[in-house]
């Protein structure tokens, strides 16, 4: 099969998960509301079949990966049916794996193209990324400015490998993972949504982020004091 026939199938692949995604409503059902009105029944469903409960739960993590915001309400799930521990480990998978195939998806449909056509113009670029790609990708997902699946679909494009988009995605998630499902997990003291979305927690996030780009920023100061 020729790369572009392969290019336009993927296309065409991503196209229908975001098609479907959207018009199955799957949005309408990731907030605070839907969760507390479907509680009960989803936690019944757990109760009775929890193998399927969690293949569906990573199943629509996976698909919320990919194309709808809403990563947080889902891993607010994860704690209220599946608590903290394995609730954080669920969510991790499922964001990690959705984030991946968003990536790969990604690469593939225009990542390889667009690194090859402006190989020379990306150069520095390229070499930022291999030092800091980690450190920024790691702050990208600790402070959620842009949705989760655009992150991961800018990260395709881009000359970060795979091993690293997959490790600093992990390692970025987990502490919001851990935070969340132990909100979740609490669920009984929670009446609304700005007791999961507190700007304290927010503050936390940012700080942990920043903290983590300490190595870069006192690397560049060294660099730029030698020169």
């Amino acid at each position: 099969m020729r790369a572009h026939t392969k290019q336009f199938l993927l296309l065409l692949l991503l196209i229908a998960i975001i098609a479907a995604a959207h018009l199955s409503g799957l949005s309408g059902y990731l907030t605070f509301a839907s969760l507390m009105k479907h509680r009960s029944l989803l936690e019944q469903a757990v109760a009775r079949h929890y193998v399927l409960s969690v293949l569906l739960y990573l199943l629509v993590y996976i698909l919320t990966a990919l194309a709808v915001p809403g990563a947080l309400i889902l891993t607010v799930a994860g704690g209220v049916l599946f608590h903290t521990f394995p609730g954080l480990i669920y969510a991790t998978v499922g964001a990690t794996t959705g984030g991946v195939l968003a990536f790969l998806l990604s690469r593939y449909i225009l990542g390889n193209w667009l690194q090859a056509r402006y190989d020379a113009r990306l150069k520095q670029f390229n070499c930022e990324l291999k030092q800091y790609g980690h450190l920024y990708l790691m702050t990208a997902r600790l402070i959620p400015v842009f949705p989760f699946f655009l992150v991961s679909y800018f990260c395709g494009l881009t000359g970060l490998s795979l091993r690293t988009f997959t490790w600093a995605t992990a390692a970025g998630v987990l502490p919001a993972c851990i935070a969340y499902t132990f909100a979740g997990s609490q669920i009984g003291s929670i009446s609304s949504p700005n007791d999961l979305f507190s700007p304290r927690l927010l503050l936390s996030f940012i700080l942990l982020a920043l903290l983590g780009l300490l190595p870069m920023m006192s690397k560049r100061l060294r660099n730029r004091r030698k020169t």
